[in-house]
């Protein structure tokens, strides 16, 4: 059987490649959610496949669910083409909402996938680009400097191995206690807290990993606490605190957190739509740190945000809000500079 994205006449056509110019043009107004089988297991994913589904079919749009696994790519006689389980596609989708985890992006795997998507002139949410600046967090630390966006002072690393003269700067530049935590972590995985420079021999051997670790200023008030805010089109639609268990550092939902609603002052909603502009994402989930005197700190970005937890304490259907946002790209692509 044939699947639906490709149609039989163009599957049994023996005209040359260079011949059948129905390849790759958008037929009537189409959108995939692009994941991985792993990913399709998860509450938010089933989630947004029901609000995609159901809101694609108010509005007339062909709704595609297409596994990552099931796509070939190939340049031919100088032009991109896409096969999925080996059929050529003539009808491809002018959206694509990837969903994935983004801390395990490889370059070969999905970066290479979602940069022929787009090269292909479909509009991917969020984009390459972007979601590429949020799956490590010192890159995001990096496209926020030099903006006026509070961070915690951090230090990081490439493959550097003196990891007596790295702990020494850490030490140097930021003073214990002092935050450690891997650069493509996540959930609140691989994050220590190292209260002084003996308990940061007992983790050094984590430094030393393929995955590089940062040093990160420890803001002491906001210690097992922080503000959870997401952001659809540049625009906060929600925000609770998470509150940790049990004096862990982490505030993460799947650490067990517990939610709180808290609606940000004007300060706090400009600052999460500034940082998202910055960035250039289309849906994301930043986490704000909380200091004494009322101010915040953006601690890190998510670009591919679990948001179930939220969306019950905020009494909101997110998953609404962000398949509404998807299909607003067929009638405005809006920028199509993947940058």
């Amino acid at each position: 059987m044939l699947p639906p994205l490709v149609s039989k006449e163009f599957a049994q056509s023996e005209q040359p490649l260079n011949q059948q110019k129905s390849v790759f043009q958008h037929v009537g107004r189409q959108v995939w959610l692009l994941s991985d089988s792993a990913e399709t297991q998860k509450e938010t994913y089933k989630a947004l496949d029901a609000a995609l589904r159901e809101q694609c079919a108010e509005q007339s749009v062909n709704y595609q669910v297409v596994m990552l696994q099931d796509l070939i790519m190939s340049v031919e006689r100088g032009h991109l083409r896409l096969y999925v389980k080996g059929w050529p596609i003539n009808i491809y989708p002018q959206v694509v909402y990837f969903r994935g985890h983004t801390p395990d992006f490889k370059m070969d795997g999905e970066v290479t996938i979602l940069r022929h998507l787009e090269k292909m002139g479909c509009r991917v949410v969020n984009r390459l680009q972007p979601m590429l600046r949020c799956i490590n967090k010192f890159w995001t630390l990096q496209e926020l400097a030099g903006h006026g966006i509070p961070v915690p002072d951090s230090l990081s690393y490439g493959g550097y191995l003196g990891m007596q003269e790295l702990i020494e700067l850490g030490e140097s530049r930021l003073s214990y206690p002092l935050v450690v935590k891997n650069t493509r972590g996540c959930r609140g995985n691989a994050v220590f807290l190292a209260g002084n420079k003996g308990q940061m021999l007992e983790i050094q051997h984590v430094l030393k990993m393929d995955t590089p670790y940062l040093f990160q200023q420890y803001i002491k008030e906001s210690h097992g606490r922080d503000v959870r805010v997401m952001v659809i089109g540049g625009q906060v639609v929600a925000s609770a605190k998470r509150i940790s268990q049990g004096g862990r550092l982490q505030s993460n939902f799947s650490q067990g957190s517990l939610p709180e609603l808290y609606p940000l002052d004007e300060s706090g909603r400009n600052l999460a739509s500034r940082v998202s502009e910055i960035l250039g994402m289309d849906i994301c989930a930043i986490d704000l740190l909380i200091r004494d005197d009322g101010s915040f700190c953006v601690c890190e970005v998510n670009s591919n945000p679990g948001f179930i937890p939220l969306g019950k304490t905020c009494n909101l259907d997110i998953h609404s809000l962000i398949a509404r946002h998807v299909i607003s790209f067929l009638q405005n692509p809006g920028n199509c500079n993947n940058n």
